[in-house]
């Protein structure tokens, strides 16, 4: 596989196990859907409305950037995506680290925020942010969020912070165990978006390898599903998954082979984990694998 620069992120005797297409995307039609937005929309005033029967992306003008950044670079070799990647981030993570902000965009802080956040600091290999992400009160979210937000969206939350703090590997049950009925009217992106997302954790957390493998699949399925449709096809957060990047690069730091290809996992985040030092030393030069 090459990506569109030329730079090979398979060796010539590697043969992806699943590829899974991404749906077609027109560059010049990228466009925030708003029923997916929850803040920051760091452009928009006022905020958007928070829909509780939405995915509810957080949303950042580095984001919208590094979609179409990674339209022409799918794999996410090239220095301009990654440091579109840094800016969105910078914007997700920063409204979560230690005790946070108490004012401004802090006040829409919602769950799905806080996963994003947590995801950026999986990706960016960011040991700093992650261990004030970690310690974000889930209460404060529960706060922000009240009673419009399903109860398993918080607990999938403690899960998280659990498994980062502790290690995933007695945590594979307790995931599959969430009753992700909403009770909110989010059953579509549940069922397509978190839940898939769930039991890639699960798999991770298992230490099973190809099981990681078979649920990892699904999932970008799953996605593809639900952004190749008229409302959702030329939504930014349909260019990459989000958690099962996150997912995909914590597997592969904890030693197990992500054996698929698909641009909704853009190898280059995954591959070459030093991708964020890179930009933080203003070296403009691609990493090679292992760097």
């Amino acid at each position: 596989m090459n990506s569109g620069n030329g730079v090979s992120m398979w060796d010539e005797d590697e043969r992806p196990g699943d590829v899974v297409e991404r749906h077609a995307i027109d560059i010049a039609a990228i466009e925030v859907v708003d029923a997916g937005s929850v803040a920051p929309v760091v452009y928009h005033v006022p905020m958007p409305e928070v829909r509780p029967e939405g995915p509810n992306f957080a949303r950042s003008f580095g984001g919208e950037l590094l979609a179409r950044s990674l339209v022409w670079d799918p794999h996410a070799t090239q220095v301009m995506t990654w440091q579109h990647a840094r800016m969105a981030a910078d914007t997700i993570t920063d409204r979560f680290r230690a005790d946070g902000i108490t004012s401004g965009f802090d006040r829409h802080d919602r769950v799905s925020g806080w996963r994003a956040a947590f995801y950026w600091a999986l990706i960016g290999r960011n040991s700093e942010a992650m261990a004030e992400v970690v310690a974000y009160p889930v209460a404060r979210l529960r706060e922000s969020g009240g009673d419009a937000f399903d109860e398993f969206q918080y607990e999938w939350v403690r899960i998280l912070q659990e498994a980062w703090r502790h290690g995933p590997d007695e945590l594979g049950e307790r995931a599959r165990g969430l009753d992700t009925t909403s009770r909110a009217g989010a059953q579509q992106p549940v069922n397509q978006l978190l839940r898939p997302s769930i039991e890639v954790f699960a798999r991770l957390a298992d230490g099973d390898a190809d099981g990681f493998l078979w649920e990892l699949g699904n999932a970008l399925r799953m996605h593809r599903a639900f952004f190749d449709t008229d409302t959702w096809r030329h939504d930014p957060e349909g260019v990459f998954s989000l958690p099962l990047l996150g997912l995909a690069c914590w597997a592969s730091d904890l030693g197990l082979r992500i054996d698929i290809e698909s641009e909704y996992l853009p190898l280059g985040f995954i591959r070459m984990p030093g991708w964020l030092q890179v930009i933080s030393m203003g070296d403009g030069s691609v990493l090679t694998e292992g760097e």
